[in-house]
């Protein structure tokens, strides 16, 4: 038999070459630059923050990467995700340079985008590495997804503000409302205690869990009632001596159930 490759083998070894390349989006920018500053010259046309151009360039090579790992794994993955992700910010600053928007109004976009990415990375994306992760590493991503919430839902209220949307930040009835966001990032530590509890992975680490989500959520009721802060510290000290007298009771029990019957 002949050790030369069929044609299919060659299309298998070109393959990769082709989907290895890049496109040069230096180059691509240059010209696109040229072409600007020709326009301004012979026309009407002005573009001032022409040089906001070149923060596009990692932006192109983030958005080709996560194209080029779809394309691989075939399904959108957390991966692809945190490929596009790692283009969104430079795209946002391109953004407001280019259109001259004003930082005084856009600014909670910012929060939005850190918001949504905390968000988004706490979704149950099937990642590399998840076999050898512990489960009960895995349920503290409840946290991720609603403090990730809470603060795309801060900056989606500063923004409605910033452009007039909204008259007012004082809304339902309660001066600091931004409590409401706390309280919302407290269902972080209630999803994770469950998931601990129901999984059956770590009892101490489910009650650690509960008891550190009803501290944020005491400190988002104290917010919005404009309690004394000083309460917090009263809950707190609470909460560690029923902790630690709970694991002391916990530990004894341990012990005795251990001990021989005789």
């Amino acid at each position: 038999m002949s050790d030369e490759p069929t044609n299919d083998q060659e299309m298998d070894v070109e393959e990769p070459k082709r989907s290895q390349a890049r496109v040069p989006w230096f180059a691509v920018i240059l010209i696109v630059l040229g072409l600007i500053l020709l326009a301004q010259q012979f026309g009407d046309f002005s573009f001032d923050n022409w040089w906001a151009l070149f923060i596009l360039i990692p932006v192109f090579s983030a958005f080709a990467s996560a194209i080029a790992i779809w394309r691989r794994a075939g399904r959108f993955t957390f991966a692809v995700w945190s490929a596009f992700y790692g283009g969104l910010f430079p795209l946002l600053v391109a953004v407001i340079f280019l259109f001259n928007l004003d930082w005084e109004d856009y600014w909670p976009l910012f929060i939005i985008l850190g918001g949504f990415g905390m968000m988004m990375g706490g979704l149950p994306f099937k990642r590399t590495g998840d076999e050898k992760t512990p489960r009960a590493l895995r349920c503290h991503r409840g946290w991720a997804i609603f403090v990730g919430l809470a603060g795309t839902l801060l900056g989606l209220t500063f923004l409605a503000f910033n452009l007039n949307l909204i008259e007012s930040l004082t809304f339902v009835g309660f001066e600091n409302w931004w409590g409401v966001y706390i309280l919302i990032a407290a269902l972080g530590g209630l999803v994770t205690a469950l998931c601990l509890f129901l999984g059956r992975h770590s009892f101490l680490l489910a009650v650690i869990n509960l008891a550190a989500a009803l501290l944020v959520g005491f400190a988002g009721a104290v917010a919005l009632y404009n309690l004394d802060w000083n309460l917090i510290y009263y809950a707190a000290a609470i909460l560690l001596i029923l902790a630690g007298i709970w694991v002391l009771v916990g530990v004894g029990d341990k012990k005795d159930q251990q001990e021989p019957q005789e």
